[in-house]
């Protein structure tokens, strides 16, 4: 077996993930998928749900910068999950063709969440391109609810943020979390290549950064090194974080 090494960079942090597996074939990936056989198995699911679950958390570190907005929409009586999805894509549709018409780029992430105790309602990450997307909010969104904690980024870099928006917060008992987002998402690129057995190491060493001043370090919590699934492949995965040195001497 090797090594599948894959590296994410994105605006904020990169990603670098290490698997071990049978020979990877770039070629066969491009191909068209043929009829399913039997149904997933349950190994398969965790594995599709986490590859889902960093691909939101890559966009979001790609897309999202300080000074962008983080939205919360609520609705003025109780209602269904189905109903309220539709209200708000109805709303984001709506606000889509008229900053279309201004040439003002409409970019979003949003999730719905709710639960037995809590009321339905969505967090949006919006980026600022305009003042005029969230008084336009304001405007659309007055005839179904409140539009509340709206408040510009102050931190990336810590994480926090992200991982609430993933995680629902303080809402842990969620029965219903869905991710959605605009169609012009900037991708961030997807770094692959076969390495040795040998590369997944216990406490792997950061590579050097290339801008100068800075190191990377691997960001706190974030290393995982184990067997994450029924099929038993080792699995590696952590984040990387630009740190500024400190010169000799400790000054600036």
């Amino acid at each position: 077996m090797v090594v599948l090494y894959q590296r994410i960079p994105t605006k904020h942090r990169e990603f670098v993930y290490r698997t071990k597996c049978f020979y990877y074939n770039p070629s066969n990936s491009k191909k068209k998928r043929g009829v399913r056989l039997c149904a997933t198995g349950e190994g398969k699911k965790k594995r599709n749900a986490r590859q889902a679950y960093l691909k939101i958390k890559h966009d979001c570190y790609e897309n999202f910068d300080l000074g962008d907005y983080w939205v919360t929409l609520t609705y003025k009586t109780w209602l269904e999950v189905q109903e309220a999805e539709k209200r708000l894509s109805r709303v984001l549709s709506k606000m889509q063709k008229r900053l279309k018409r201004k040439n003002i780029p409409f970019v979003w992430y949003r999730v719905t969440e709710a639960s037995d105790k809590q009321r339905v309602h969505h967090h949006l990450l919006i980026r600022n391109t305009s003042p005029e997307i969230i008084s336009m909010l304001f405007e659309y969104w007055d005839e179904y609810g409140k539009v509340k904690d709206v408040s510009k980024i102050k931190d990336m870099e810590s994480g926090k943020l992200i991982k609430y928006f993933l995680d629902g917060g303080k809402h842990k008992d969620l029965t219903y979390q869905k991710f959605g987002h605009s169609r012009n998402l900037r991708k961030p690129k997807v770094i692959k290549r076969v390495v040795p057995m040998s590369a997944i190491r216990e406490n792997p060493k950061p590579p050097k950064c290339d801008e100068y001043g800075y190191r990377y370090e691997i960001a706190k919590g974030t290393l995982f090194t184990g067997f994450p699934d029924l099929d038993g492949f080792t699995y590696q995965e952590y984040e990387l974080i630009k740190v500024k040195e400190t010169p000799p001497g400790g000054e600036d």
